[in-house]
């Protein structure tokens, strides 16, 4: 967590980290203000270990750039990358609300209507992505965010693949997604 009595970390001088709004094995995610632009914005910031990898490098700056080139209403809009006191990150749009798997584990079981509509706002941003030329790769409810008034946005292209680069004939050693949520052919 940020230190809420001091003035907040600045990022490249011009992002305020205000707080952790999530945090995975790579990367941490803050709210933050742009004082530049003077909104409110979401940074994924690539662990320090991470940010000195070069192969992860290159996989962050591939997130950032397949994600800034998808504009739809159901997709988190990216803004910015950069690299800033050894480290790497993303500047994305900031969506109040909460992943759909920590939306479900709070209020329980959607019901029938609300499950559509998220289910249709899911579809139509992955839809898009796909119709780009980008694969997600790791469709889960987590990757998911959901407003309080029932807004769906996809997130976390992280690992997300050109359609261009899969073959279907490629075999390869690298595991694409998270096993519990793989279909049965990527299994």
């Amino acid at each position: 967590m940020v230190n809420q009595t001091a003035e907040p970390p600045l990022l490249n001088h011009r992002y305020s980290l205000l707080e952790t709004i999530g945090a995975g094995g790579m990367a941490v995610v803050y709210k933050a203000k742009d004082r530049m632009l003077e909104r409110m914005v979401a940074i994924k910031l690539l662990r320090q270990d991470y940010s000195n990898n070069e192969a992860f490098h290159r996989q962050f700056h591939l997130e950032a750039k397949n994600s800034a080139n998808l504009s739809h209403a159901n997709i988190i809009t990216v803004h910015d990358f950069g690299y800033d006191a050894g480290r790497l990150f993303i500047v994305m749009e900031y969506m109040p609300g909460k992943d759909l798997k920590n939306m479900i584990r709070q209020n329980g079981q959607l019901s029938i209507a609300d499950g559509v509509h998220l289910l249709l706002q899911a579809c139509a941003g992955v839809g898009y992505a796909h119709r780009a030329g980008i694969v997600h790769c790791d469709i889960k409810p987590h990757n998911f965010l959901v407003s309080p008034d029932m807004r769906l946005k996809v997130t976390d292209f992280g690992i997300a693949r050109a359609l261009a680069t899969i073959n279907p004939n490629e075999k390869s050693d690298e595991i694409w997604g998270s096993p519990q949520y793989f279909s049965p052919e990527q299994a």
